[in-house]
């Protein structure tokens, strides 16, 4: 695989399965009421940190920023894309092995200490949302959804492998 031809692919990977893990929380909201991710308030987080703020208490009560739902929305496929870069660079130059429906599930279980250690304490709702009203559901939520997205990264390596 050249260079081009895996950044293609991962650019490719990391897109479609955002827009998965985005049709998924749509879903879920209609079966369980369960709101899907707020990308406003994403995006007000990461507007603050050029200014040195990592943590908000909670993130509703920071003043929003100019296009913050545009900046959210942005870097929520940027950091798919890069998800893309990790998962596909991991298993073809990291480990020598072939995209699979296990390892893209377990590569999406593991990446969910990003909003348990970083996302959710930056938002304001704690380590693992210890914070929260109910921690367990944005607990379950968070794990689920990235091993969901764990499942699609390895379904956009298959979808973009037969374009």
């Amino acid at each position: 695989m050249t260079l081009q031809v895996f950044a293609l692919q991962a650019v490719f990977t990391g897109v479609f399965a955002t827009l998965i893990l985005d049709i998924w929380q749509r879903l879920l909201f209609s079966v369980s009421g369960i709101p899907p991710a707020d990308w406003g308030l994403i995006g007000r987080w990461f507007a603050y940190l050029p200014k040195g703020r990592l943590i908000h208490r909670p993130i509703g009560e920071t003043p929003a920023v100019a296009g913050e739902a545009a900046i959210g929305w942005t870097m929520h496929y940027l950091v798919g894309i890069a998800y893309g870069f990790a998962y596909l660079g991991l298993m073809v130059f990291g480990l020598d092995r072939p995209p699979s429906l296990l390892n893209g599930f377990v590569f999406g279980a593991v990446s969910v200490v990003i909003p348990w250690f970083i996302m959710q304490p930056g938002l304001g709702a704690g380590i693992m949302a210890r914070l929260a009203p109910n921690p367990w559901i944005p607990r379950l939520n968070a794990l689920a959804s990235h091993a969901l997205y764990g499942i699609a990264l390895y379904g956009g390596v298959q979808l973009a492998a037969q374009l």
